[in-house]
């Protein structure tokens, strides 16, 4: 028989609130309060089982022409489209309360409003803050690039910080974040799970690329001593003092990474495509004209070849919703980048730069289809602002829905995003981006109820989850400046 006690008219009580009074606050925050989250529209239509299915356009109709007074009319010929398909990946926020604590606010007016929203409040903005950063990356769950000097077993771990020129570790997507994506409370464990950080290493096949990606089954304790210090010379971060955990092998300058745990599985020979990946795509694998894989596996040295899987005895290689950049040329974004390269070296940014990309998208977009968004990160929007007005051009701005204010160029917003990606800009049409979506935010209650029992302890937890991916069905009309020098924050 089910417990029918006053806690469990409690408990009642709490799921309806939870339901009823929080949950609409908690989607139209999630949905709202950051740049992408809001101005990339939802598509609920093209989501059918775990997929969305996709309708790629890449060619032009040839029925047209033109013909003689009483020749044949063009042949007729149709449209080019390539479908693909978009898995939906699947996030959670958990909260906890004690069996005394909602016992206690029986009597004490204005308790459960206090715990509960406190919880509440921090979670969703946990979770806000973990997707924005989701949505800027590429699917492989990287917080920080393993990096500085060696790490022995009683060392700290150190994360490298710079775009360009890392001495250790060589430079790839990750080198800049630093510490800012790790929590200096990190812990292995607390009262009811895991947490922490996960070390992912990558087995190299000589110069053709990774064989394998093992992340490690330890959480990270960061930092078991001391603080997160920036190094005086600004290329890497120390977390810490010392740590338990073994020294990563292979060591870190092969190409290791950091990830919240459990966000990325391990993957070897016979891996299917895209297996290890659970978080959501973000911009910096779609924006790009190379595979998944290639952004997020390299071991650093941008000049060779040791980037993505090797050919034969290696997982499958990762393509952006399936389509290889070989086998679809045309499913590239635009990219400029530094004269040498990509993390070959950084140059300046200028008016010209900036509107030779904007140029660039705006000719495969069509114009007054796009660009539609400019996106940089702070530092970046600095130099911006500092060449204007060293020139004495004015600076002006333009107020958004939302709440949200920009720099007026060419019409469209330039904007800044904290989670954005050191040293870039990018040039997005966001029509042609979609947050593909199985399920809004909501509580888990399938078994009719939001508060359940934690096993083992005098607590009960609520689940928050969503289950969604983002999505491209033109990659060509958006595009991303690479390479621009900045001074860090």
């Amino acid at each position: 028989m089910a417990y029918s006690g006053s806690s469990a008219a409690l408990l009642a009580t709490y799921d309806e609130v939870l339901k009823n009074f929080y949950l609409p606050a908690i989607q139209e925050y999630l949905n709202n309060d950051t740049i992408l989250a809001q101005k990339i529209d939802v598509n609920e239509k093209d989501v059918s089982g775990k997929l969305a299915y996709i309708e790629n356009h890449y060619g032009r109709s040839t029925g047209i022409g033109a013909r003689a007074d009483g020749a044949a009319l063009p042949d007729a010929d149709y449209q080019k489209f390539k479908k693909s398909e978009v898995p939906m990946k699947y996030n959670y926020g958990r909260v906890t309360f004690t069996g005394p604590t909602i016992k206690a606010t029986r009597d004490e007016q204005g308790a459960y409003a206090k715990v509960v929203e406190t919880e509440i409040e921090r979670i969703v903005k946990d979770l806000m803050k973990d997707i924005n950063r989701q949505l800027w990356g590429c699917g492989y769950g990287i917080i920080a690039r393993l990096g500085g000097p060696s790490v022995a077993t009683a060392d700290p771990y150190t994360v490298q910080k710079k775009y360009f020129n890392n001495t250790a570790g060589g430079d790839a997507f990750g080198s800049t974040f630093g510490s800012k994506y790790i929590d200096d409370w990190a812990l292995v464990s607390s009262s009811y799970g895991s947490g922490g950080y996960n070390v992912v290493t990558v087995n190299f096949s000589g110069s053709a690329g990774a064989i394998a990606v093992a992340v490690d089954a330890d959480a990270m304790k960061i930092p078991l001593t001391g603080t997160i210090t920036l190094h005086s010379s600004g290329e890497y971060v120390t977390l810490g003092t010392t740590h338990t955990d073994p020294a990563p092998s292979p060591a870190e300058a092969a190409g290791a990474f950091l990830i919240r745990a459990g966000n990325l599985r391990s993957v070897s020979s016979g891996s299917a495509a895209g297996y290890a990946r659970l978080e959501m795509m973000g911009l910096r694998g779609i924006v790009t004209n190379k595979d998944v894989s290639y952004t997020a596996i390299s071991d650093g040295n941008w000049a060779g070849s040791n980037h993505g899987f090797a050919s034969s005895s290696a997982p499958a290689a990762d393509t952006l919703q399936g389509l290889a950049v070989a086998s679809y040329p045309w499913f590239v974004a635009q990219v400029l980048s530094h004269s040498s390269g990509r993390y070959l070296g950084q140059r300046s940014l200028t008016p010209t730069l900036m509107q030779q990309m904007f140029d660039k998208v705006e000719l495969k977009a069509g114009k007054d289809y796009g660009p539609d968004m400019i996106i940089t990160t702070h530092a970046i929007r600095r130099e911006y602002i500092d060449y204007l007005e060293a020139r004495r051009r004015n600076v002006n701005t333009m107020a958004l829905d939302g709440g949200w204010t920009a720099i007026d160029y060419n019409g469209i917003p330039f904007m800044v995003d904290p989670d954005a990606i050191d040293g870039e800009i990018y040039f997005l049409t966001l029509k042609d981006l979609q947050v593909y979506r199985m399920s809004d935010y909501d509580w888990m209650d399938r078994d009719g109820a939001i508060l359940s029992r934690v096993s083992g302890y005098d607590a009960y937890e609520a689940v928050l989850f969503r289950y969604a991916e983002l999505g491209v069905n033109n990659r060509q009309t958006s595009g991303v400046l690479t390479d621009i020098s900045y001074t860090a924050d």
